[in-house]
């Protein structure tokens, strides 16, 4: 157990759980901004589609041609409540893409600094010997906060622009919509 704490076991697991933390929060970020891109520019078209026909169609997806026969099916409801309900869901998932950048970002940072402290909080349990075997495994333990800031740092720098300009536009677009076709919530 001594030598896993005090040695690269430890911080290795730590890492490798940080970096599949990163792995998920990154899919979870672009699957959720691609999602609000793509609503954007399928609301985008059928606002300006009416006025000019000659608007090129956003390019065919799945996840396109979902979001296309979801807005076709709340444009021809006509259950007013059900309508203004699929665009509150739609307002509500482009509100949420913000707040889930920020929390993705701090909990990488704790996650980080929470692993270079257990390591220490053990290697102080396990290890009741000289000030030099108890430094060591800081010196090891630290990486994990590294880890936790950099990926912070890589979330930050790979969506904190963008995602806040999408979902404004997405806002944006929404309520030009919704007036547009007449869908008062």
């Amino acid at each position: 157990m001594s030598s896993f704490v005090q040695g690269w076991g430890f911080v290795t697991t730590a890492l490798l759980l940080i970096t599949g933390v990163f792995g998920f929060a990154l899919y979870s970020l672009r699957r959720e901004l691609n999602h609000v891109k793509a609503l954007t520019d399928h609301l985008s078209y059928d606002i300006m589609s009416a006025d000019d026909p000659d608007i090129e169609r956003p390019a065919p997806t799945i996840a396109g041609d979902l979001l296309r026969d979801e807005i076709k099916a709340v444009v021809s409801s006509k259950d007013a409540s059900w309508a203004n309900k699929q665009i509150r869901g739609w307002e509500m998932r482009t509100q949420r893409l913000e707040p889930a950048l920020a929390f993705w970002v701090d909990f990488l940072r704790q996650l980080g600094l929470l692993f270079t402290v257990l390591g220490l909080g053990l290697s102080l349990a396990v290890e009741r010997g000289n000030v030099e075997q108890l430094l060591a495994p800081l010196g090891l333990a630290v990486w994990t906060t590294v880890a936790g800031l950099a990926y912070s740092v890589w979330l930050t720098a790979q969506f904190g622009m963008k995602i806040p300009v999408w979902g404004d536009t997405c806002e944006k677009n929404i309520e030009a919509w919704r007036a547009k076709r007449g869908h008062n919530g």
